[in-house]
Order: C-alpha cells, then structure tokens, then sequence
C-alpha cells in the first residue's frame, strides 16, 4: 500500500482545503515599449513572439510559440504601466506547446530570441538596431541583448500564464521511467482531473485533483496504473478534465 500511495508525486505543491495551490512559474519577462524601435507605446495589446534555442548557444528560433498578427491571447502579455508589459512562462513546458511539438528530451533551452506585436502585427517592437532580441538563460540571472527587456521570478499564484486557454503537455516523451505533466488552468475548477487511456479506451490511470485555482499545475507519474503496477510500453493517451469536461488530450509513449 505504501508503494502505491508512493508512486504518485505532486511536485512541489502544498495542499489547503483539499485542493493544491498554483505553483510558481519560472521565468518572467518584462518588456519596455518605451525603448528601441518600437510602435507599442500606448498599444493596448501587446504579444510576445518568441522561440526557445536548444541546439547551441549560437542557435536561433529553433521552437516557436505564437503568431505574427493574430488575436489569439498565445503569448498575450500583462500591462504594469508606463508602457511596460510582463509575460510570465515555465520555458519548458511553454516552448513544447508550439507548432514543433514537445521539446527534444534532455534539451537545455540556451536562449529565447523574440519580438513584441500588437495584436493584430501592425505595430512591433524590437531591440535598438531595429532587430529581434535574445534572452540568454545560460547566465545568472539571464542577460538581454536589449535594455529594454529584463527578466526576474514570477511571483507565486501569478494569473499572468498566458500560454492558451487550456495547455497540457508532459516532459519528457517517450518515458524512460518518469515523466511530468503540465497543465494550465484559466478559471478556478471545482473538479480537475488527468486521466490516462490505453489504445482501447481503457482507463488506467486517473489523477483526482479536487478543487484548483487558476494557474500552472504539475503532476509526476513513473508510468504505473491505478493498482500500483507498472504499464506496458506502447501509446497511451491522458485526457486534462475540469469539471466533468474533457478539456485537451495528448498522447504518451511509455517505452523503458
């Protein structure tokens, strides 16, 4: 029974009134519309376009998130005033939810290239020489090619998650032996569940969260099912449920 109750963890997560708290995202980014060469000053929308480096520190736009001229809120930022503008965002599990798919596994993220945009990609912003700007985040704190960009630590039960209206991936994929999945939440849920599916359809696993506020939520699973015992390889699905509705599903590969 202790092996069981062992197997899964929630990471990082502290629990009150039965539900657990949001956790804290990674990376904040703040972004100046006054400097540069920017047409965002006074913009009532501001989106970040970016895309994370993985294959050097040389690299460039390797896993882009975003659009270039749509209304879509992926990558909406939080006005502070004073044409400033924050995003906040775990880089891993952000930049795995673009067009290109989950993020190699193993990959470090080097740098994040980007540019600003309202929203409809009439006015952008960019660094001094009229270019995109890099974030490198293999320095302490990460460094900006461009004052006018800074980075801190997103505080804890932060509403600025910014990602879609609903997210869900896991990291890595294929599994070895554990992986961890991410999910987002736009509206508090009285009910939020994660459930896995063999091919059949078969529920194997489930993930009972009770009550969750909005936020970003983490949940790590060693690919066991609900009695304990460890999952064959092959293809499976997880479905994030909130409220009785199915929200999102994705696949996972269990192979060891």
């Amino acid at each position: 029974m202790i092996r069981k109750l062992l197997a899964i963890t929630i990471i990082s997560i502290s629990f009150s009134n039965g539900g657990a708290q949001a956790q804290q995202n990674d990376l904040q980014i703040i972004y100046d519309a006054n400097q540069g060469v920017s047409q965002l000053a006074g913009a009532t929308k501001v989106y970040m376009y970016s895309g994370a480096v993985t294959s050097s520190p040389s690299g460039t736009w390797e896993w882009i998130v975003g659009s270039t001229n749509q209304d879509d809120g992926i990558g909406l930022m939080t006005p502070m005033g004073n044409n400033m503008w924050s995003i906040c965002i775990d880089p891993m599990s952000y930049y795995s939810s673009g067009v290109g798919g989950i993020i190699t596994p193993g990959s470090q993220i080097y740098a994040i290239d980007m540019f600003f945009r309202n929203e409809n990609g009439t006015a952008t912003g960019y660094n001094f020489n009229g270019t995109y700007i890099v974030l490198d985040l293999s320095t302490t704190p990460p460094t900006s090619t461009f004052a006018g960009v800074t980075s801190s630590t997103c505080a804890v039960g932060t509403k600025d998650v910014p990602m879609r209206d609903f997210v869900m991936n896991n990291f890595p994929n294929p599994v070895k032996s554990n992986t961890v999945i991410t999910y987002n939440l736009k509206n508090n849920s009285s009910n939020v569940k994660i459930r896995v599916y063999d091919v059949i359809g078969q529920s194997v696993k489930t993930f009972t969260q009770e009550s969750q506020k909005p936020g970003v939520y983490k949940i790590s699973w060693n690919g066991d099912n609900d009695k304990g015992t460890m999952l064959k390889n092959g293809l499976y699905f997880y479905s994030l449920e909130v409220d009785g509705v199915t929200i999102k599903t994705n696949r996972v590969v269990l192979s060891r």
